[in-house]
């Protein structure tokens, strides 16, 4: 009995565990996309952004592709990197959007 209940125990710490290192990781994850989003609409300084977004995934190591979309209706593409937080690549799409 005493061993089952100690397995039960280390089962359950292990869990425990677990969760806390998954929301600690996903927690560090956010605020690393959330400061280079800001660093992004930092660069671009416009003032009239309707929406902005970062892909979650790096496409290469540690840069992630991420846009702009501007109240006229201009999509501003972007590359930036994470280690030395700069924009890599601009694209600039002259087709507006439908806003």
């Amino acid at each position: 009995m005493k061993k089952i209940l100690k397995i039960g125990m280390g089962l359950l710490l292990g869990a425990g565990v677990a969760t806390t290192a998954t929301v600690l990781y996903q927690r560090h994850q956010d605020q690393k996309l959330a400061e280079l989003l800001a660093v992004a609409k930092q660069h671009f300084m416009f003032d009239d952004i309707l929406t902005s977004w970062l892909v979650s995934d790096p496409i290469l190591f540690h840069i992630y592709e991420g846009g702009i979309i501007r109240a006229d209706g201009v999509v501003v593409r972007f590359e930036i990197d994470a280690d030395s937080l700069s924009i890599i690549d601009t694209v600039i799409d002259k087709d507006k959007v439908g806003v």
